[in-house]
């Protein structure tokens, strides 16, 4: 089925696939993995599938990225994104940096109801990825962890709020910018100098070298580091570099179901998030903007209407 784009968030990844640094992407492509819009035709064979959805021609949605083969283990168990022969967009297929785009079934969309499409966007990775490693990260989210996040850009600022949903949490963020520094505090976090050297819990959004460098040795015993960020870093995990019992783990994305959840909360109102239009022409400056550092919340590119 087509999909006529409202929208499409502009991430990090974004820029890692445009240098050439990512392994897994089939170029060339049509970059973009965080869309919106609203349902503009289908094929012969697609009615039936919108139909069973409960998706009519002209419903906003947006589109979830994780487009699993729906048939092998880890689809089955409702992990699509996980799925080793998946192809999502942006990626291996034709993403949003574009007037329309297509998308292979219907389950791959989410109803955005009353929520506005182009603003919505950004909830397709910058509020989903957050929100999976913070619910991969509960069992060590107990009242008094020590949490630290390191980048507070778009996911950054999504995962202080969901940390914020947990009570008795001591959540410190570590930003270069004093800005988002500010607005960090403006949310309720602490810089990270104002803690004590170790944390229970550390969030790397991310994931460089630079960034990931010396984190293993600020987790607590029994510690979690939890990278999100595909920065291309690497760090030595091993008795002598982190704290007794630690442990490190990667989140990448999220499903169907953490998705519909986070929409949920957007819809009660229950998230906020910054979003910055730009015309879909000017996409390289958008990455101009974002390498340089200079993006308060999220960038979304919106085509031309037609």
């Amino acid at each position: 089925m087509r999909l006529r784009v409202a929208g499409c968030g502009v991430c990090h990844t974004d820029l890692h696939i445009a240098r050439g640094e990512m392994t897994r992407v089939a170029l060339p492509v049509t970059l973009g993995h965080e869309v919106s819009g609203w349902i503009d035709a289908w094929g012969p064979d697609a009615g039936a599938d919108l139909e069973a959805s409960g998706l009519r021609m002209g419903d906003p949605v947006l589109v979830f990225g994780g487009w699993g083969c729906g048939e092998c283990r880890e689809c089955r168990s409702g992990n699509d994104q996980r799925c080793a022969t998946g192809r999502s967009p942006g990626f291996q297929v034709d993403g949003g940096y574009a007037e329309a785009m297509l998308v292979p079934e219907a389950r791959h969309l989410v109803p955005l109801g009353a929520l506005e499409p182009v603003r919505a966007a950004p909830l397709a990775d910058a509020g989903l990825t957050p929100y999976r490693a913070v619910r991969r990260a509960a069992p060590w989210l107990r009242p008094g962890c020590r949490v630290l996040i390191i980048g507070f850009g778009g996911l950054g600022q999504f995962a202080l709020q969901y940390l914020r949903r947990q009570p008795g949490l001591r959540v410190a963020v570590r930003d270069r910018d004093p800005d988002k520094m500010a607005l960090a505090a403006h949310l309720g976090a602490e810089a990270a100098a104002e803690t004590d050297g170790q944390q229970d819990v550390i969030f790397d959004f991310v994931g460089s070298d630079e960034t990931l460098a010396g984190t293993l040795f600020r987790l607590a015993p029994d510690g979690l580091l939890m990278i999100v960020g595909e920065g291309g870093g690497e760090v030595r995990f091993g008795f002598d570099a982190s704290g007794v019992e630690s442990w490190a783990a990667t989140s990448a994305w999220g499903s169907m179901e953490e998705l519909r959840e986070v929409v949920a909360l957007a819809a009660d109102q229950a998230l906020t998030w910054e979003v910055e239009l730009m015309p879909l022409a000017d996409a390289a400056i958008a990455h101009q903007r974002l390498a340089a550092g200079g993006v308060r919340g999220r960038i979304v590119l919106v085509p031309p209407v037609t």
